[in-house]
């Protein structure tokens, strides 16, 4: 069945399977960056008495690597919007 544009976020992607795929990729770099962002606070801030600063960096750049994903991510799906609009 031929897709018709139509009202709506256009399709930029080749199939159900792969809008779903990018999608489900996204929530998890962000439930994955939920994580390492708290791991940074306990840190920041200690844990159960104890200081964590020795593990700071190694999530730091866990949360550089996972932002930088992210914004790969969603900076391909603007730069088909545009496409897609021109």
């Amino acid at each position: 069945m031929a897709q018709t544009p139509g009202p709506g976020r256009p399709s930029s992607y080749c199939s159900n399977a792969c809008r779903r795929a990018a999608e489900y990729e996204l929530r998890r770099i962000q439930r994955a960056l939920e994580g390492v962002e708290e791991q940074i606070r306990a840190c920041r801030f200690g844990w159960n008495g104890r200081s964590m600063q020795r593990d700071y960096p190694k999530f730091e750049e866990e949360r550089q690597r996972l932002e930088a994903r992210l914004l790969e991510l969603l900076d391909d799906d603007m730069e088909d919007q545009h496409a897609e609009a021109s």
